[in-house]
């Protein structure tokens, strides 16, 4: 039974890297489909099972069911619900909006269609300035200064995984692709517990740590990548201990496959993938020096060389489809080691450390070369890493030292203008990741650093101490502070955290029974105990719980080929581009932030009306502006949980507001500013009979006689009423040289106009006293056409419509002419 247990968590991980594999290429074409990316994968998976049916167990020790249902149990329990976060700003948001536009879309290209639209260089620089300051949202980088290319932040292939869980199981259980790769985690430490030690007691208790840590449990249920980074690295080094495995011999290769495939989806999950590659070198090089058989060294030159190269494809990968980010994280990662000139720093290093594994793997195929270089490099590079971690930790120290109590960091623009830690005292002790590591481990860090400072006996254990010690060295000197928890305290938890227990686990398994095994137990049980009770200080309590549907629900009444103008929002949190996010990525409405000028800009605000099929805005105002009316509104509440230097167990409200959705229901002719009555024009819903469909250059009337029909209220208002100068084309020819054209108004005549060929333009003006205006009902401006013809008859083409007046365009002034007679509403005046 158990080693089908085994059997089957192989082709999870088949499952798993197929599917991540199709998913991220698919989203790349922009043709990715979930359940078609799952049956492929499945597919996949179903041939190496074939392919692999004669192979034996991996292991000497395999995992009981019992323990895994165990584990299971415990996971969930802690993890369930997890937090739909769809607000936008910081990264959480960013990644949940990324996958419900993939889940929408199938691709992760993203285009300002708004802008798209915008042809009119005014409207274009009004739009501009508005919506592009640096960059299009944050998490959504500007790929053009001013074209309608976008970027998304971050890789890609956690936004794959919650779009395949939306596209199975719907829109709100994206997030569930978190909750899977939560419960990988919890296995895959378990088992590569058990394929180090062979203890199935050892490999549970580490299971159980992973399972009740706070730090695993909150951001297990948070959407941001270190658990799935996490989850992708304990599988790559579970199959490479099972590949280490002497009893593997022939069937090796297929296990550290499966690994160096884990690593490479680890690097296009996280872009901190550059921090692998040390410690995969230096694997690859204690191999050729202390591993006798030659077929294992030679294994794992070739694990070595595929994830060099499974990692610099992650790096074309990223400088391609995510170049702002990669380009940014890479200068602010590289240039606090190697300074202004990081570029060739990394490049020099790279280099050596390639050589020198090259050398090393050359040298080693001799023996006596192979006990050289153990007695002069292998032993004292064991011996180096205690010291190491004991100057990392002391200058940590001292870093903490000049936060707290000096003005060392005064000037920074972090640490000191912005989080206010410099000079905070005991704050800045809180407020370092070497704090923040005890808080989520409790006393077992003290263990931790301990086994640190212990030479094990196990090679594959020490490469955990090695692997440990570096990263414990990292957080004391590079990533030292956590501005806030339990945010930022999750740069602790991909690495940090989870090797740390697992190394005083598998030293403790490894431990002879004695007063030292003894109080790394009582450790073990006492942190147990601490984390079981602050991880259940998070049950019940949801972070932004129900902002969904708060967002879902006022949004309701808007298409897809609708426009919603957000203005300035109330001060404080959210901000409208925290807003804007989830309105344009996970519902898919186009978005346009306006202010209050614009807003009153009915020019600008009728070009975006005719361009949409209908015009709504959000704004927390409890009134409707001029041209609309209110159709919606919901109370928003946004949950978060207190910000501290303890784990999380407080939820509070972080903001509260209330939303409301106007419609535009008419827009307000625009003094002065022409508008067309072509394809894209603001007003064709004035031509409301005798009008053929709207052209390039304007709209032809159809049969002898065609209406405008206009609502005073969509007239701007001004004192002595209005004049509406239109310019037309008047369909004329040498062999129908005349056209009579017959103005009503209300169906009363008011006018009669003769264009004669060659003339074929027609301006005339309308004018509308306030006594006009502030009349109810509408007005039909009536157009009599006896002498409509159609091009076809008159021998000047093959149209066949009756045509007559072509509409061009209008244009509103103030009407600044004595007052008409008041038996004549309306002076319609001839102007060419």
């Amino acid at each position: 039974m158990n080693e089908r247990v085994d059997r089957w968590l192989e082709l999870l991980v088949v499952w798993l890297l197929s599917a991540s594999v199709l998913g991220l290429v698919t989203a790349l074409a922009g043709c990715f489909l979930a359940l078609q990316v799952c049956l492929a994968s499945l597919l996949v998976t179903g041939t190496y099972a074939w392919c692999m049916r004669d192979r034996g167990s991996p292991s000497r020790v395999s995992p009981d069911w019992r323990h895994l249902a165990l584990l299971t149990l415990v996971c969930l329990f802690f993890r369930l619900p997890a937090y739909h976060y769809v607000l936008g700003g910081q990264d959480e948001g960013v990644y949940v909006n990324v996958a419900h536009h993939l889940a929408r879309t199938g691709g992760i290209e993203v285009q300002d269609t708004a802008l798209e639209k915008l042809d009119d260089p005014s409207f274009k620089k009004t739009y501009l300035e508005e919506n592009r300051r640096a960059d299009y949202l944050p998490g959504v980088y500007l790929a053009e200064h001013s074209g309608p290319r976008l970027q998304f932040q971050f890789y890609h292939l956690f936004p794959v995984w919650m779009a395949i869980f939306e596209g199975l199981f719907g829109a709100t259980f994206g997030i569930y692709a978190l909750t899977f790769f939560s419960w990988l985690s919890i296995v895959f430490v378990y088992r590569l517990g058990l394929a180090v030690s062979g203890s199935p007691r050892a490999a549970l208790v580490a299971g159980g740590l992973l399972a009740v840590n706070p730090l695993h449990a909150f951001f297990s249920k948070f959407p941001v990548t270190e658990v799935p980074a996490l989850a992708f690295s304990l599988v790559g080094f579970t199959c490479l201990a099972i590949g280490r495995n002497e009893a593997m011999g022939a069937f090796r290769s297929r296990w550290l496959w499966l690994s160096a495939a884990a690593f490479g989806c680890l690097f296009v999950t996280r872009i901190s993938g550059f921090m692998y590659m040390p410690f995969v070198l230096a694997a690859a090089m204690a191999s050729a020096i202390g591993d006798p058989d030659r077929h294992l060294r030679r294994a794992m030159f070739g694990w070595c060389a595929a994830v060099t190269v499974f990692y610099a494809l992650s790096v074309g990968y990223g400088l391609h489809w995510s170049g702002f980010y990669s380009r940014d994280i890479y200068g602010l990662s590289f240039a606090r080691v190697f300074r202004g000139h990081w570029h060739a720093g990394v490049f020099s290093s790279a280099v050596a450390a390639l050589g020198a594994w090259l050398i090393i793997a050359a040298a080693g195929r001799g023996g006596r070369a192979r006990e050289s270089m153990q007695r002069n490099l292998l032993v004292p590079a064991q011996h180096t890493i205690g010291m190491v971690v004991a100057l990392g930790l002391g200058a940590g120290v001292f870093k903490i030292y000049q936060l707290g109590w000096t003005s060392h960091f005064v000037q920074d623009a972090w640490l000191g203008k912005r989080w206010h830690l410099a000079g905070s005292g005991w704050v800045a002790v809180e407020a370092s990741s070497l704090f923040q590591l005890l808080v989520y481990m409790g006393p077992l860090l003290l263990a931790g650093v301990v086994m640190v400072f212990r030479r094990q006996n196990d090679p594959k254990v020490e490469f955990l101490r090695l692997f440990a010690a570096g990263f414990l060295v990292y957080a004391s000197l590079l990533q030292w502070t956590v501005p806030y928890g339990p945010y930022y305290a999750r740069y602790l938890l991909s690495e940090n955290v989870p090797y740390l227990m697992l190394l005083v686990v598998l030293a403790w398994a490894g431990m002879a029974v004695g007063w030292r095994k003894a109080a790394i137990s009582w450790f073990l049980g006492v942190s147990l105990l601490y984390m079981v009770v602050a991880s259940a200080g998070q049950l019940g309590k949801s972070e932004n719980a129900g902002l969904y549907d708060s967002l879902k629900r006022i949004i309701a009444p808007v298409g897809a080929n609708d426009l919603i103008l957000v203005t300035s929002l109330q001060p404080g949190w959210p901000e409208v581009s925290q807003i804007k996010t989830p309105l344009l990525y996970t519902f898919g409405r186009e978005v346009v932030n306006v202010s209050d000028s614009s807003l009153n800009d009915h020019a600008y605000t009728a070009a975006l009306d005719a361009r949409f099929d209908d015009v709504f805005l959000l704004s927390t105002a409890p009134f409707a502006p001029q041209g609309f009316e209110l159709v919606n509104s919901e109370r928003m509440e946004v949950w978060s949980f207190a910000r501290s230097f303890l784990f999380p167990h407080e939820l509070m409200l972080n903001a509260e507001k209330r939303l409301y959705l106007y419609r535009l229901v008419r827009s307000v002719l625009p003094l002065s500013h022409m508008q067309a009555f072509n394809t894209r024009g603001a007003w064709n819903a004035w031509l409301i009979s005798g009008w053929s469909t709207p052209e390039s250059w304007g709209t032809w009337s159809l049969g002898k006689h065609a209406e405008l029909s206009l609502d005073p209220r969509e007239l701007p208002a001004t004192a002595g009423g209005i004049r509406l100068h239109f310019e037309a084309n008047v369909l004329v020819a040498p062999k129908h040289s005349r056209q009579r054209i017959g103005i009503t108004l209300n169906g009363a005549p008011v006018a009669q106009r003769d264009v004669a060929f060659p003339q074929s333009n027609l301006d005339f003006d309308v004018d509308l006293p306030e006594g006009v205006l502030s009349a109810t009902g509408k007005l039909i401006i009536g157009f009599d056409l006896p002498d409509a013809a159609s091009p076809q008859a008159i021998g000047i083409g093959s149209d066949g419509r009756l045509l007559a007046l072509g509409l061009k365009s209008v244009t509103a002034t103030p009407l600044n002419s004595p007052a008409p007679d008041p038996a004549s509403p309306s002076t319609i005046r001839n102007t060419k």
